[in-house]
């Protein structure tokens, strides 16, 4: 059988084949020649997430955007693994694994990471790419500066929806190099760091949120408040102090630090100290039955200390609150009892702040609640949310 000429079809036809080719024979076609990729773009319509790695090569994981996958096995996905030439001879060029719906294609180069940038570039030339996962765990500094330049210099790339890092003592100083030299847009950054010791950090890119699920304890005050472009922070165990969340508190509410956070989530270690934390802000402790408010999809706060920023907004400091899946509970007796112990406890102290009264918005159950709370040891939970 003679070969089928693609290139003399017209365009609609030749679309419906293209359109029906795996990620690989779409970018093997676009390799030919500047038409043929030319062609590929103008035919393909699906969006690719891709995810980047480097851990025996560099690893670029695609995958069609909203493809549900086979079965219980979820998406479909190609790998583009880069490797050195001196491993061609003991590596499979083409490898697929039926139990993960994994397929694997192995490029090789005497320059890895120039074939894995040109890889990246000819995808992103004729896909409509995302880069939905970064993890920088076993890079290089030189490598790394390289991918970032070329993420910075990527038009098509406005924004990355997640980066992980993995800290330990031979690369403690990637965060900071990321965090000086990364451009874009950021969803998420997660950390899970072995060290304290981390290189100093300066947070200039604007992220969604910060999650720090590591055992290390690095987060204090300056760092603290040096995260003004970030808009959720959970920053595991810290170095922070009572006085420490106090001096924050007193930064936000006169909008010198932190304008744009919008939840922070952190344990401090040693015992909570709530007249040294809310001392001096003008704080108004609601009374659980007189307000609540929703924080996200069905996570309902009852209660809180509300604290108004120079702009009028108000930010919760969660405590004497109550936490339920519904707008309208009821507040189990022994917490209702508890808020009211608290407030007599403050009656007469030199303090500012104010316990309201019990309302009639939220009804006080007959029934009572143990409320089991999974901390650190000997630390505390400090949760601040800012409403909009």
């Amino acid at each position: 059988m003679s070969p089928l000429p693609l290139l003399r079809l017209p365009f609609l036809p030749l679309q419906n084949i293209i359109q029906n080719w795996n990620i690989y024979e779409i970018y093997h076609f676009a390799k030919v020649s500047k038409r043929t990729k030319s062609v590929a773009r103008a035919a393909v319509r699906k969006p690719l997430d891709i995810s980047l790695t480097n851990i025996e090569c560099f690893l670029i994981k695609t995958s069609f955007a909203g493809n549900s996958g086979i079965d219980h096995r979820g998406p479909e996905t190609w790998l583009f693994e880069l490797r050195d030439i001196s491993k061609r001879d003991n590596t499979e060029s083409d490898v697929y694994n039926e139990n993960h719906v994994y397929h694997t294609l192995n490029l090789f180069s005497d320059n890895p990471l120039l074939l894995f940038l040109e890889t990246l570039q000819l995808l992103f030339e004729v896909f409509d790419c995302s880069i939905h996962m970064v993890y920088w765990n076993s890079w290089n500094s030189e490598d790394m500066r390289e991918v970032i330049d070329w993420m910075n210099g990527n038009d098509k790339l406005t924004r990355i929806e997640t980066i992980q890092f993995n800290l330990n003592t031979n690369n403690q100083w990637a965060l900071a190099l990321f965090l000086e030299t990364f451009q874009k847009k950021l969803g998420r950054l997660i950390l899970y760091s072995e060290v304290s010791d981390i290189a100093p950090v300066n947070f200039s890119i604007e992220m969604e949120r910060f999650s720090d699920f590591g055992s290390a304890r690095w987060v204090n005050l300056p760092i603290l408040m040096s995260m003004n472009t970030c808009k959720k922070l959970y920053l595991g165990v810290s170095l922070l102090s009572n006085q420490d969340l106090n001096v924050f508190l007193r930064s936000w509410k006169e909008g010198k630090s932190n304008s744009i956070l919008e939840t922070l989530r952190v344990f401090v270690p040693g015992q909570e100290d709530w007249k040294t934390v809310l001392n001096g802000l003008g704080a108004v402790v609601r009374h659980p039955t007189q307000v609540t408010r929703c924080y996200i999809e069905k996570v309902w706060f009852y209660g809180g200390v509300d604290i108004q920023r120079v702009d009028g907004t108000i930010g919760t400091v969660m405590w004497t609150h109550y936490l339920e899946r519904d707008k309208h509970e009821k507040i189990p007796k022994n917490l209702f009892e508890a808020f009211e112990k608290t407030k007599q406890e403050w009656v007469g102290t030199d303090s500012d702040v104010v316990f309201e009264e019990k309302g009639n918005e939220i009804e006080v159950s007959d029934e009572e609640k143990v409320i089991k709370e999974y901390l650190p040891e000997n630390c505390f939970d400090f949760t601040f949310v800012v409403w909009k």
